[in-house]
């Protein structure tokens, strides 16, 4: 533990009141490049604007001035642990602050990662992450649905309500819905974790669960239909279908539920509502009436 009065020479040192030469007659130099690799960090930190000297100055004029060394010795003391705190909780905090990015109904976005893997948002998703410790904790959460582009060696996984995939430099996609959870490979080969089993599917498969019930089957697109503004389905109850075009033209679509689990075979366009609304409506010998502007009836 250190003495009162190295604490007092660290403290004279971190004012620049003396030199490092002077401070190696007080500390080891083993004890000065630790404080020099903390206080290089912390010039790194993006951390809320504070003035340590204010705030002690502060609290200085609310006592008595104190006199006499010792009690110098015990504020210069109080001072180091002061900054020395601020930055411990600066950094526990910045490095575990999450980067959240996240879209509405009729919405998409697409961003990079810090390995330079690019990430395709589609409507009404989020992902959350932590860019300042990703070396350390590549890990992506997500709700939704989104398709990834990854950078040639990079490694990361992405963790679902329902299951976790664990990717190496591939293209993929990744639904997670209300009980429902796809897995699509476009490139290369991902590693997906469902209920402690783990399934590797290779390019141009997908693995999906419906309902608790899973399987692993053949695809012949080569990137997720919703990146070109329409979504396809193929053997789907329809209730998602109408989920989906609520999420891609921010609309309520009032229907028969009798209908919630017919099976739905084909695709709908994102840039036009009619003809969207044709494709899902004709194989279910269906017609549709606009009640408002953000309101549809199929019957």
């Amino acid at each position: 533990m250190k003495t009162m009065e190295q604490n007092y020479f660290l403290s004279k040192w971190l004012n620049h009141e003396i030199t490092e030469e002077e401070l190696k007659n007080h500390l080891s130099s083993e004890e000065i490049t630790a404080y020099k690799k903390i206080i290089s960090a912390t010039n790194q930190l993006e951390i809320p604007e504070f003035n340590a000297e204010q705030g002690l100055e502060k609290i200085k004029l609310k006592r008595n001035k104190p006199k006499g060394g010792k009690l110098y010795i015990i504020n210069s003391f109080f001072k180091v642990a002061a900054v020395l705190a601020i930055i411990v909780v600066s950094y526990y905090f910045i490095s575990n602050k999450e980067e959240n990015y996240s879209t509405q109904f009729a919405e998409k976005i697409s961003f990079d990662l810090p390995d330079n893997s690019n990430v395709h948002l589609n409507a009404d998703s989020e992902i959350t992450f932590k860019p300042k410790n990703w070396k350390n904790n590549k890990i992506l959460n997500l709700k939704g649905e989104a398709y990834f582009s990854v950078f040639k060696g990079a490694k990361f996984t992405v963790n679902t309500a329902l299951g976790t995939v664990t990717v190496l430099g591939t293209k993929f996609n990744v639904i997670v819905r209300e009980n429902y959870f796809e897995v699509n490979c476009y490139e290369g080969i991902v590693s997906t974790n469902y209920q402690k089993q783990t399934i590797k599917v290779p390019a141009g498969s997908s693995f999906k669960v419906l309902n608790s019930a899973s399987k692993l089957e053949q695809i012949t697109e080569t990137n997720p239909s919703w990146i070109e503004n329409s979504s396809s389905f193929k053997s789907m109850p329809f209730k998602y279908v109408v989920q989906e075009i609520e999420r891609q033209y921010n609309i309520t679509v009032v229907y028969d539920t009798k209908n919630a689990e017919s099976l739905f075979t084909g695709n709908f366009t994102h840039t036009n509502l009619d003809t969207a609304l044709q494709a899902i409506s004709i194989p279910l010998n269906l017609k549709y009436n606009k009640i408002s502007d953000k309101k549809v009836r199929l019957q």
